[in-house]
């Protein structure tokens, strides 16, 4: 009888275990890196960083849908400083309750069907100053301006600073995104990446939290990664994870899951799933570890530039693979 009953109980950890492996292969997607390389991280300014995300969140304020006015001072400022790197830039305009509001869009490279975006929004929840969201992502994707413009490419690559992310519009039709997602019916989109909160990091145990507790059995319980975020069937996260993983010091965890998990499409890249195109996020996971997100203290003061440069870094190596490709 205890042989039977001990059998039983082997048998049942035993599935359990597999279980657990099984699901943190499907959801975490893990990758071995070995061969690390020394990046050029130099070439990415901490200090530009800094600056943007200063001007975005101490003198553009606030930046609301109710305050369209700012909006457009940011529209104007995220245009010049893309302008400086790309020949072309423009304002995609749109209205919404009698109000005009602006998309940016800076294009790099030859003027083909297939197209790359990487985006990240610049309004602000509330009147909050909202350095971390998302000014970061803005900065980030400024910076990314200034290399794309120094590389030869084989395909268009879009970068699409985005109004109108934050309530009263999160989810709606009204989103930047989304109106620029709808533009691009006649293109193939290859792959869109959200710059969404890339900017707060901390070695705190304890310090980060999950939707789901089974969750923190696959990934790290101090907040000093970086996360990409994918829906459940897909495998577009993994590739860019293994990007910042191998050219800088930054660790890079993804995962794939289905859209009820609160906080899977939480930002832009909801609008590009919602028309059918492959999308991912890159975020330092929001409020499960920044716990100023829609507060008053996410300010430009807590944000590590540093880190922020590197995360930079390995988008844009990714972005040269994924272009490098038919």
């Amino acid at each position: 009888m205890k042989s039977r009953f001990l059998r039983s109980t082997i048998r049942i950890v035993f599935v359990l275990a597999v279980s657990i492996l099984l699901l943190w292969l499907v959801i975490a997607r893990p990758l071995l890196i070995t061969n690390k390389n020394e990046s050029h991280r130099s070439l990415i300014n901490q200090n530009d960083l800094k600056e943007t995300v200063i001007f975005l969140s101490e003198k553009v304020l606030p930046r609301d849908s109710q305050h369209p006015e700012n909006l457009d001072i940011a529209a104007e400022f995220i245009k010049q400083k893309l302008s400086m790197s790309s020949a072309s830039a423009i304002f995609q305009s749109y209205a919404v309750n009698g109000n005009n509001y602006k998309n940016v869009i800076a294009s790099f490279g030859p003027d083909t069907k297939e197209v790359i975006v990487i985006g990240a929004h610049y309004d602000a929840f509330s009147t909050h100053a909202a350095a971390d969201d998302n000014a970061s992502g803005v900065a980030g994707l400024i910076e990314l301006g200034k290399l794309l413009g120094k590389v030869q490419l084989k395909h268009r690559i879009l970068l699409v600073a985005y109004t109108l992310e934050e309530p009263p519009y999160y989810a709606t039709e009204h989103m930047g995104s989304f109106i620029h997602a709808a533009s691009l019916k006649d293109n193939k989109v290859r792959l869109m990446i959200s710059l969404e909160m890339i900017g707060f990091f901390t070695d705190s145990p304890g310090s980060q939290s999950f939707p789901m507790p089974l969750l923190s059995l696959f990934y790290p319980d101090s907040g000093d990664f970086i996360a990409v975020v994918d829906s459940f069937l897909s495998n577009e996260a993994a590739p860019l994870k293994a990007s910042i993983n191998k050219y800088t010091d930054v660790q890079a965890y993804s995962i794939n899951a289905p859209r009820w998990v609160l906080g899977i499409d939480y930002s832009d890249h909801r609008s590009y799933w919602s028309h059918g195109y492959p999308a991912i996020m890159v975020t330092d996971t929001s409020f499960y570890r920044n716990h100023q997100y829609h507060q008053e203290q996410d300010t430009y003061e807590r944000l590590n530039y540093k880190k922020m440069a590197e995360v930079v870094y390995g988008v844009f190596q990714y972005i040269q693979v994924l272009d490098a490709k038919e």
